[in-house]
């Protein structure tokens, strides 16, 4: 159903993840039970001074931080024309750990993903988790030393260290992952074609126009993998193709829902340039399908590092795939 060349298209994508560790200073953290509101407001807060040097509200064309963070289409864009902004090229990934007190001494983990063009623009994410660390996080803005960056393999097991903050280093030693490489990671291990999608933070995915609160059918899974992966393609790597989305959604339509254990979870952020709190809630849990999934498998494994639904620059929509 899907073509070789279609999926060697598909596998430039360039994609790379980082593991962010600092270490809490003297007076511990506090912090809300998700974490990637907190983490998001303040990188971008202290990434706007780190990159942009425009000088007006206006940015100018080549701005890194309007790329990274106020994303536009360009005027000629066939793709996304209705919309006022596109997916920006990176996604934070907090920790899941509920606790709201870290205390002095204690290791903070979160990573972030980084899409195309964006990973050029590598060194300001470092410097700008520096700078994070020493304002603070948290109600009070307690600070913390960043220890250590270490890029990530396909696993997501500490790979290669990018920054030293013992020696004060960044080291230009990390590679690119290939979407093609994620591809062939791919093993078939479900049994009876039936496999479980975990829903591990927050995901809002949209069908007729409204959000779903209960378990998503496979082809809306299907559906808001490749809408994300179409426009990440197309604004961050240059890259488009062509694929019978009808045929591709029809199939997937025929894959069951046969047990689900979701839950709507209510989250809400304070948003500093609307002034005001947006509700941004989600599904959170897991459900079984059964059919003919081995198509989309490789699909789903890229969306275990994409994210799928709305607002993913926060951590939503993070999801694995898995046989139980």
């Amino acid at each position: 159903m899907i073509d070789q060349e279609l999926l060697d298209i598909v596998g430039k994508l360039q994609i790379a993840r980082f593991e962010v560790i600092y270490e809490v200073g003297s007076y511990g953290v506090n912090l809300p039970p998700y974490k990637g509101s907190t983490i998001r407001g303040a990188f971008g807060h202290i990434f706007k001074m780190v990159a942009c040097t425009c000088g007006s509200e206006d940015h100018l064309d080549n701005c890194i931080y309007q790329y990274i963070f106020e994303t536009k289409p360009p005027e000629n864009s066939e793709v996304l024309k209705k919309y006022e902004s596109i997916p920006r090229p990176f996604v934070i990934e907090p920790i899941l750990d509920p606790r709201t007190y870290f205390a002095p001494g204690e290791k903070l983990h979160f990573a972030f993903i980084l899409f195309g063009k964006a990973l050029d623009y590598l060194p300001y994410f470092i410097f700008t988790f520096q700078e994070m660390g020493k304002q603070g996080l948290g109600k009070n803005h307690h600070s913390l030393n960043l220890r250590q960056v270490f890029q990530t393999n396909l696993h997501h097991d500490l790979n290669t260290l990018i920054y030293d903050g013992e020696a004060g280093r960044i080291y230009n030693r990390w590679e690119p992952i290939y979407a093609n490489e994620i591809f062939q990671s791919v093993e078939n291990q479900y049994i009876n074609n039936r496999l479980w999608v975990h829903f591990l933070t927050p995901t809002r995915l949209q069908k007729g126009g409204k959000y779903l609160s209960t378990a998503p059918q496979f082809e809306d899974v299907m559906k808001a993998t490749m809408r994300r992966l179409t426009s990440i393609l197309y604004f961050h790597q240059d890259l488009q193709f062509e694929m019978d989305f009808k045929k591709f959604f029809l199939h997937a339509s025929k894959v069951e829902l046969i047990k689900d254990q979701i839950e709507w979870v209510d989250w809400e952020r304070y948003s500093n340039r609307q002034q005001e709190r947006i509700k941004l809630g989600g599904i959170l849990g897991k459900a079984l399908y059964r059919g003919e999934i081995e198509p989309y498998l490789p699909w789903l494994k890229l969306a275990e590092w994409i994210h799928i639904g709305k607002n993913p620059v926060f951590g939503l929509g993070k999801i694995k795939v898995a046989s139980h």
